[in-house]
């Protein structure tokens, strides 16, 4: 993503707050479980082996490690807490639409930062090569974030609900959104 004024991107203190506060509720987690907060691969190996997130097979051509195709969730493996819970389903809630957000956003911008455009799913799923599932999760996140509104006339739209042929009205908050997301830009 870029930047509204084109300077570099920069980890904020908050972020890494965030990030050291994960650190630590996670090695909470693991200890409050009973297990040891890895600190080598080998142990690291060893604690996917004992949740069955790894298996291993010892062979005549040496050790064949393999893992399932869909991972258990935390909260499969390990008892959490209502926040930590909470913030994990954030976090892959952002992993799953972010890069989503990130190639509409991308289209807007390039379209000029329109405060509204009367499209449809199919119309910005062509416009961004994506289906038109992606996009509406991506425009799903915009609305529950408070970067945009969707309305089918002068009504408020839901964005999981519309049908890929159904014409809205996507309305930017662009203020809201640059004040309130990171952007990364790669240098062009």
């Amino acid at each position: 993503m870029r930047r509204r004024d084109g300077g570099p991107a920069t980890v904020t203190r908050p972020v890494q707050d965030q990030a050291e506060s994960a650190s630590r509720a996670a090695c909470q987690g693991l200890t409050a479980a009973g297990f040891s907060v890895p600190r080598t691969v080998r142990d690291l190996s060893e604690l996917y082996l004992t949740w069955g997130m790894a298996s291993r097979e010892e062979t005549p051509d040496g050790t064949h490690w393999s893992m399932p195709a869909v991972l258990p969730l935390p909260g499969d493996l390990l008892t959490l807490d209502a926040e930590l819970t909470k913030r994990l389903d954030e976090i892959r809630w952002t992993m799953r639409t972010g890069p989503l957000v990130d190639t509409l956003i991308n289209h807007l911008v390039d379209a000029g930062e329109p405060q509204e455009i009367l499209t449809s799913l199919d119309r910005l799923a062509s416009a961004t090569s994506q289906d038109a599932d992606n996009v509406r999760l991506a425009l799903a996140e915009l609305v529950q974030s408070g970067d945009a509104r969707v309305q089918r006339g002068q009504e408020p739209a839901d964005a999981e609900r519309l049908e890929a042929h159904q014409r809205f009205r996507l309305v930017m908050d662009w203020d809201h959104f640059h004040e309130h997301r990171l952007q990364v830009s790669l240098g062009d």
